[in-house]
């Protein structure tokens, strides 16, 4: 894999989030990603939670300081699933690229191909006991593998067509799969047994959730509706409108009271479980919303979409938590300096993981302190891949600007390292702007100390 020098590098000028101080306001939303967002587990201590971006990336993330623990690359495509496995340290994630990893958490690097989908992959499942993952794929295909032992993977077809969710049922012995034929499908977890169908809807599926004392069915579709079914009976329970398009996420709180859902136009709908009423509406993304996540205490709401936001929500007030500070209030922009300004709004994407001061120290990325007329893979401390090390590229405004314009492989030849790449000219300028001004301005800080 020629992941070990994009790994590596893929933290100095990439995924750099959030506010310009070096620790973001409590309950800011979860800026890292360079583009959209299409997954979000949270750990089951509610401490930290995992994304999924477009740009390759899974960020680890610490709940309360709102900072990117880690940057994790592996895939060789956009992400579209992530989940903790229960009882901590691992995780499993699906990309577009086919591929089923097992990670440590911590880890920069995936421990291992689990299995592979001739496809995207649309969908993740974690077994309650932690022995299982599943995964449902544009192929058609639902796979299976231990993530311990050496037994291998259970390949489930049954679906016309591509499976969209899949989700352990039960104590584990059961999958639950839906597709795009319109049919949910129960599997027992043992290899070769033929599945049943649970319903038919007619339309595509695109989402299933199970309530946790496993007594009903979420079922999120491309008609706008959600429906609930009854999983003793197979019978659909309720029928609800309130979308204004397909839904394409679900999340149940921990207590099974209620739920939320999320639309393809930025909808996301908070309804009671028991009886299918809708308590709110949500309105803060710009497009549609593709992961819905809540907090092990039910009170915070995490959603995630095409917009690239990771917004919390206070569910009890039903507004968004926290508020990024404006570019105007950073002691790193000149007064009337509207090009750094515009600088610094384009650092947003930044300053998660990396810092601007000599105190700062790395995150996920080192820090870019000094970084003009530093030669790369040079900053102490940091794991740099021997590729880095040895690299003779010196970073400067011709360099950080080819970075931007032309892409990574073109400035380190060989690395797959994704990036948000700025095309006009003038983002590009404003950019290193800011960069000269914050680094100036830290400079003569630290020389007043």
């Amino acid at each position: 894999m020629q992941g070990a020098i994009r790994r590596r590098i893929a933290p100095l000028l990439v995924a750099m989030p959030l506010a310009l101080s070096p620790v973001p306001p409590a309950g800011a939303e979860l800026v890292g990603h360079g583009g959209p967002v299409h997954a979000i587990s949270i750990s089951g201590d509610g401490k930290t939670a995992l994304t999924a971006g477009f740009d390759y990336s899974i960020i680890h993330w610490d709940m309360q300081t709102e900072q990117a623990r880690v940057l994790m690359y592996g895939h060789d495509a956009a992400v579209s699933d992530v989940a903790f496995v229960p009882g901590g340290g691992f995780a499993v994630s699906g990309g577009n690229d086919g591929a089923v990893y097992l990670w440590r958490i911590g880890a920069v690097e995936p421990l291992r191909l689990l299995h592979r989908h001739e496809g995207n992959v649309s969908s993740l499942a974690v077994s309650p006991d932690g022995r299982f993952a599943a995964s449902a794929g544009f192929d058609g295909l639902v796979r299976m593998t231990p993530l311990t032992g050496d037994a291998e993977t259970v390949t489930l077809k049954g679906h016309a067509g591509p499976v969209n969710a899949v989700l352990f049922a039960g104590d584990g012995s059961r999958l639950l799969t839906a597709g795009y034929d319109g049919t949910i499908r129960l599997w027992p977890v043992a290899a070769g047994a033929a599945p049943e169908l649970f319903a038919e809807i007619g339309l595509p599926v695109n989402r299933l959730a199970l309530s946790p004392d496993g007594g009903t069915l979420v079922v999120a579709g491309t008609d706008e509706a959600v429906r609930l079914f009854d999983m003793e009976s197979r019978e659909e329970r309720r029928f609800m409108l309130g979308h204004e398009a397909p839904v394409l996420s679900i999340a149940i709180t921990p207590d099974g009271e209620r739920f939320a859902t999320g639309g393809a136009r930025g909808q996301i709908v908070f309804w009671s479980l028991g009886d299918g009423r809708p308590l709110k509406t949500l309105r803060g993304h710009k497009g549609p919303v593709w992961s819905v996540a809540f907090t092990p205490d039910g009170s915070q709401l995490l959603s995630a979409g095409r917009d690239g936001r990771v917004i919390r929500w206070d569910l009890e007030a039903g507004t968004e938590i926290g508020a990024r500070r404006k570019p105007e209030e950073s002691p790193y922009i000149p007064p009337g300096d509207a090009l750094a300004a515009r600088g610094a709004e384009l650092f947003k994407t930044c300053g998660v993981c990396h810092t601007l001061t000599p105190d700062g120290g790395h995150r996920a990325g080192p820090t870019l302190y000094g970084v003009f007329g530093r030669r790369v893979g040079t900053v102490d401390g940091y794991p740099y891949s021997k590729a880095l090390r040895e690299s003779d590229i010196i970073w400067n405004e011709q360099t950080i600007g080819a970075l931007f314009e032309k892409g990574p492989q073109h400035v380190v030849p060989g690395t797959k390292m994704p990036l948000q790449r700025l095309g006009n000219a003038e983002d590009r300028r404003a950019l290193i702007h800011f960069l000269r001004q914050a680094l100036a301005f830290a400079e003569r800080r630290a020389g007043q100390n």
